[in-house]
């Protein structure tokens, strides 16, 4: 995992790899300007690496759209070795061995792992051959558990076209397996094409996560379920707590990772032949209505009430048009049609009364306004006992990753603790339900509260109801539409990136404006007002100008047309560009997009008509001059009667 540290350097191959694109790409998007490379004395290629992830968002958020179908297009073509789920990175070699010789040799994935589940079986001693002609006999005095034999006889006769004969075979038979918990499990996710990953949500969980959740809950006659198990690294992280093995549940709807599992749990409890509680089997569509699964396991299962469930379900899976409808149905509550929100809400009703639950999923469910849903009814039915900041661990998805931890009991008191990096703090769940679309605003800590408790303590009123709002331009192809010479009819327009702070940099775009020709665009009197503010939507910061010359912009900004009377445009431009309302920013939404919503929450204070007119005037000395941003940050700030101790906090904050 990298730490997005803005002065970091990476080297070319680095580069591609973050992008998920190959060299070739790296160089032509440096040859279109989209890339700026740092030369070192031996003419390497070298690059920022905080300007990579920045570029990375921009085409996960769809910003930089030609170079998202780029993207996707490799990715949907592309295998890779989740290194994070390695626990020894020395066993790379015959890992890469293992994968080169089933894809140079055609192999067919499922045979594949069928045969590499043989020779794992071999090495643990659970079957007594080694020739493939005698193994698929299911002798059972080859075979030291009569679980086993029924597990690969299942397998084999789903084989089309299985040759024991065939020399490929027998050679995968024999190569060397990395010892390994879950090495198959791990093969099975390097075989797999990341655009098929990617749409089904699906990226397995690496040891010392499922470890560091297993043992701070589990005891040895815990009752355990794993809602979409995949090939059982959480359920082999139970296995080394639980006694029983009958006491451990699992499901999923991916058929070789439900073999692979249902075999890794036989091989843990070596001596015990049971049959394994792990179902292949559609979580969503079974659980949440009787009519659409009559499976008597899943029926037993419905039946009990669990210790503990803890998983990493998948998210953005993208659901067909038909089991959207179904979803719609069964879990009416939940508008997103997020996946880990249908798995949250199986998984807390499926709990005991006090039990546990314990999540992995991405930061989004904290914050973004579609998730509300779930986040009302976590605090409706459960306590939050710890958010853990997990930051980015999976390779290739360059998502933020937390850890949420549950306790089914519906009592509105509560502390949470909270880890993000090195830093462990309290805050109280009761705050979240006063928030605005329940946003479990994690980052605030009691020194936080207090500050912020303070900028709003300040008489103030906000944008709500007083503003008009519109979006940049979509022009549907900005090849045919952007001209990059001034031509006869063409004017200036400016992209989120011209945007700076309280003013717009030169622009070498230029666009007959013929709005009918447009995919959409606003009315045009937004464009053209007399003054407006424009700011960039794609962010983890604000960053506002100023345009009293009626210019045109694209849709990676947006417009704010503010109708306070008696209350400055540059006034209001001046608060969102400081230091403080950074701070609050990033504090109170934790995110990478400057919304409407997160703007209309932002206080602006009832100061007397000498302040609105310093204010401005600074403004305007900035505009012309780039000079006095920190005069005027300054007095900002200390008009909000914060100590100093609280100012310099603010400032070290907004500075990383």
């Amino acid at each position: 995992m990298y730490n997005n540290n803005k002065n970091q350097i990476i080297d070319l191959e680095e580069t591609a790899q973050i992008l998920d694109v190959s060299l070739a790409t790296v160089r032509n998007w440096i040859k279109h300007t989209y890339l700026t490379p740092i030369e070192n004395q031996s003419n390497n290629l070298l690059f920022n690496l905080h300007n990579i992830i920045k570029l990375k968002e921009k085409i996960e958020n769809g910003e930089l759209d030609r170079l998202n179908k780029r993207a996707n297009k490799i990715k949907a073509n592309k295998t890779f070795v989740p290194n994070e789920y390695l626990s020894d990175k020395n066993h790379i070699n015959l890992l890469n061995k293992i994968i080169s010789f089933i894809k140079e040799n055609s192999i067919n994935i499922n045979t594949a792992l069928f045969i590499l589940s043989l020779n794992l079986l071999i090495q643990r001693k659970e079957i007594l051959s080694t020739q493939l002609s005698e193994i698929i006999t299911f002798n059972k005095k080859i075979f030291n558990k009569k679980q086993i034999i029924i597990e690969l006889e299942n397998w084999y006769k789903k084989l089309n076209n299985f040759d024991c004969k065939n020399e490929k075979y027998q050679k995968l038979l024999s190569l060397i397996i990395p010892q390994q918990r879950d090495i198959l499990g791990l093969i099975y996710q390097s075989l797999l094409l990341e655009g098929k990953k990617s749409q089904s949500g699906s990226y397995y969980t690496p040891k010392n996560i499922t470890d560091d959740i297993i043992k701070e809950y589990v005891n040895s006659n815990s009752k355990i379920l794993n809602p979409c198990c995949g090939t059982g690294q959480f359920l082999l992280s139970f296995a080394d707590y639980i006694d029983n093995p009958n006491n451990l549940f699992g499901i999923d709807n991916d058929e070789i990772a439900i073999r692979i599992a249902r075999l890794n749990l036989l091989m843990k409890f070596k001596n015990v032949d049971f049959i394994p509680n792990i179902y292949h089997n559609d979580t969503l569509m079974s659980f949440g209505n009787d009519s659409f699964s009559e499976d008597a396991y899943i029926k037993n299962i419905k039946n009990q009430k669990f210790d503990f469930i803890a998983t990493n379900p998948p998210w953005g899976t993208h659901f067909t048009k038909i089991e959207k409808n179904k979803l719609k149905k069964i879990f009416p509550m939940i508008k997103s049609s997020e996946s880990f929100s249908y798995f949250l809400k199986i998984s807390i009703d499926l709990l005991k009364d006090n039990g546990i639950l314990s999540f992995i999923l991405p930061e989004s469910i904290l914050n973004v306004k579609i998730h509300s849903d779930i986040r009302k009814y976590i605090l409706d039915t459960t306590q939050i006992k710890k958010v853990i900041c997990l930051g980015r661990v999976f390779k290739n998805v360059f998502t933020n990753i937390i850890r949420l931890d549950l306790k089914k009991i519906a009592i509105k008191k509560n502390t949470i603790c909270v880890q993000n990096n090195d830093k462990t703090y309290i805050i109280e769940q009761d705050r979240f339900l006063n928030n605005q679309d329940y946003i479990f605003d994690i980052y605030i800590d009691e020194n936080d509260m207090k500050i912020l408790n303070k900028i709003f303590a300040m008489k103030h009123i906000t944008l709500k109801d007083n503003a008009e709002w519109a979006l940049g331009i979509v022009t549907g192809n900005n090849k045919k539409f952007i001209s990059s010479a001034k031509k006869d009819g063409y004017e200036e327009i400016f992209r989120g990136k011209d945007i700076e702070r309280f003013s717009l940099k030169k622009t070498f775009k230029y666009i007959k404006f013929t709005p009918k020709e447009f995919q959409q665009t606003a009315p045009e009197s937004k464009y053209r007002a007399k003054e407006k503010l424009v700011y960039r939507f794609i962010s983890k910061y604000l960053i506002f100008a100023y345009d009293d010359k009626q210019r045109l912009i694209l849709n990676s900004a947006n417009i704010l047309i503010p109708k306070l009377k008696d209350y400055p445009i540059k006034v209001i431009l001046a608060l969102f560009n400081s230091s403080i309302y950074q701070f609050i920013f990033q504090k109170k939404f934790a995110s990478i997009k400057v919304l409407r919503n997160h703007i209309e929450q932002l206080p602006l204070p009832l100061w007397n008509k000498e302040d609105f007119n310093k204010i401005s005037n600074l403004v305007d000395k900035i505009i012309l001059s780039k000079t006095y941003v920190d005069e005027l940050d300054d007095f900002i700030i200390t008009k909000f009667s914060l100590n100093n101790e609280e100012i310099k906090y603010i400032r070290e904050f907004v500075k990383k």
